[in-house]
């Protein structure tokens, strides 16, 4: 599977989703439920994760700076969640072609008679008032 990423107008690849790759996301994506955390180590942990991710070149390319002193911290936390979603991405596809497929399965004229004939003994009653 091909995982990518755009930020500031330029795609990035992502490698594949390994379970070494998921521990690593999850203990980020826990980063602000973690106590004793400053601040510049919660974006520290998000910015190391991302240059291990794309590389450090693509990251400094990607947030403009090697210093995370210099980084939009908002860029930074919505390059992760782009990350996290470009990994959901799949698994949600398959499902909504699955829904799709189910409702396209429904048997529609049966649904449209069924109405139909309802809508009829409605419309029987109410005359019959």
């Amino acid at each position: 599977m091909v995982y990518t990423i755009i930020v500031n107008n330029r795609s990035y690849d992502l490698p594949k989703k390994t379970l070494a790759l998921a521990e690593k996301l999850d203990s980020v994506l826990k980063v602000d439920s973690v106590k004793g955390y400053t601040v510049r180590q919660k974006y520290q942990k998000l910015h190391d994760f991302m240059k291990e991710l794309v590389g450090e070149d693509n990251a400094a390319e990607m947030f403009g700076s090697e210093d995370l002193s210099e980084i939009d911290l908002s860029e930074l936390t919505l390059a992760v969640r782009k990350v996290v979603d470009a990994y959901d991405k799949p698994v949600a596809d398959y499902s909504m072609e699955k829904n799709r497929e189910k409702i396209e399965s429904l048997p529609i004229e049966k649904l449209i008679s069924v109405t139909k004939a309802a809508q009829a003994v409605s419309n029987a009653e109410m005359m019959k008032k």
